[in-house]
């Protein structure tokens, strides 16, 4: 096998590969042997037919086409391993020549990368503490949860339970797809809907209609609504009044199922709290920390390497609209693009993750990481925590069956202890 290579930059390279005639026939006998036990010759059992008997019922074009078809993807592996290529894109083959075997393998290689000074990379940690008023406004709020209503004659007033009919027009008084519901349940004060809209249910009584008008805000999630003025039709249906359990022992046995001062459930309270805002201080810490490593990263990507992973992100978009049971060309119909236009708009996206993905390999050669079988059985118990105690070890041989579970378990592990090593493993 003859191999010739071609730098075409951007750590991209053509191999030629051309294979002798002996070399081929090797690949038209197990042509010829995998035909056989696929296509019914009369007289002869699957897989026992001579090449002759073969090439007579198929013909040697079928035969040449299965011989190639066998022969790329093996010659191409072979070229790589001979070369000690560090491939990481999938080749585009062009065939030059049936007859002898010739063709070319246009692949992109790992980059070089550099990451500026890691070891100077510092993030801060902020500061993590509870307050009494955060424990307090978790107590107030399973007050509101386990609160009982009773219906009013007043008019409505912050924190009563509410239902609503409402319709929206814009200022000419045509009717706005999407801002009409009916018993529309609310707790005014609680901020569920626009800014103002329940500012304007305070003082209103049961079976009273008002018109008022509301600005949409500029950052809402539905473009066309921001900052638009609509005027509102309300009528509110029904209106209930709080009424809300004193903090006694007894209060604390309800919420929890079990017999505990209010005072032990305020500890219980601030100690969770705390667990909770440190695992969300340490995934800040560990995004801004990325950020700093991406800053960082001198890498030039290749073309092929980015058109992938564009195609990566296309997928996932893809298979997340198909959960939700919307298309994909209505998504593009929705969005006004063609599918090459939202390539183009994932490229700086793609071009990201991948440079991220090469610093973090870099780090973890350069600082001697990796994960030890123990390490990653240790991971593979805690993911088996999720299941059902009888199914935990079912679950654990199936991850360790799966190859590529058990190197994003291993990548995990790895990148917990980067970032311990950078971030410090105690913050």
């Amino acid at each position: 096998m003859n191999i010739s290579k071609t730098p075409l930059g951007k750590s991209q390279i053509k191999l030629k590969i051309e294979l002798t005639p002996d070399e081929f026939s090797q690949y038209e006998i197990k042509a010829v042997r995998k035909l056989s036990e696929q296509v019914k010759i009369p007289g002869f059992r699957p897989g026992t037919a001579s090449f002759d008997v073969v090439k007579l019922h198929l013909g040697k074009p079928a035969i040449t086409r299965q011989a190639i078809d066998l022969a790329l993807p093996e010659c191409y592996s072979k070229a790589v391993m001979q070369e000690n290529l560090p491939v990481v894109s999938r080749p585009q083959v062009d065939i030059v020549s049936e007859t002898p075997l010739i063709f070319e393998a246009t692949v992109a290689l790992l980059p070089e990368v550099k990451v500026k000074d890691h070891k100077k990379i510092k993030v801060d940690k902020e500061n993590t503490d509870i307050a009494d008023e955060d424990v307090e406004k978790v107590i107030g709020n399973l007050q509101r949860y386990y609160a009982t209503y009773t219906p009013v004659d007043r008019p409505a007033q912050k924190g009563d339970r509410v239902e609503i009919d409402f319709s929206g027009t814009d200022l000419t008084g045509k009717p706005l797809e999407g801002t009409t519901s009916r018993n529309h349940p609310v707790v005014i004060g609680e901020n569920t809907l626009i800014p103002d809209f329940e500012k304007n249910l305070e003082g209103m009584k049961v079976g009273e209609t008002k018109n008022f008008a509301v600005t949409f805000p500029k950052d809402y999630h539905a473009e066309h609504f921001r900052g638009k003025v609509v005027n509102f039709e309300t009528t509110l249906k029904k209106a209930d009044e709080p009424k809300y359990h004193d903090l006694t022992d007894d209060f604390v046995e309800k919420v929890t199922g079990e017999k505990k001062s209010l005072a032990t459930l305020r500890e219980e309270i601030k100690k969770n709290l705390t667990s909770e805002k440190n695992q969300q201080e340490r995934m800040r810490r560990e995004d801004r920390m990325l950020e700093e490593v991406l800053a960082r990263t001198e890498a030039e990507i290749p073309d092929m390497l980015l058109d992938e992973e564009v195609e990566y992100i296309v997928e996932d978009i893809k298979a997340d609209l198909g959960e939700k049971g919307i298309t994909y060309e209505a998504f593009l119909k929705a969005r006004n693009k063609t599918p090459e236009e939202l390539l183009k708009e994932h490229k700086a996206e793609a071009e990201k993750r991948i440079k991220i993905r090469l610093a973090l390999q870099l780090l973890f050669k350069e600082e001697n990481i990796d994960a030890s079988e123990a390490e990653i059985e240790a991971e593979l118990s805690q993911l088996s925590l999720q299941y059902p105690e009888n199914e935990r070890e079912k679950a654990m041989n199936e991850y360790r069956k799966n190859p590529q579970m058990l190197m994003r378990i291993r990548h995990r592990v790895m990148l917990r202890k980067l970032f311990d090593m950078m971030l410090g493993a105690a913050a």
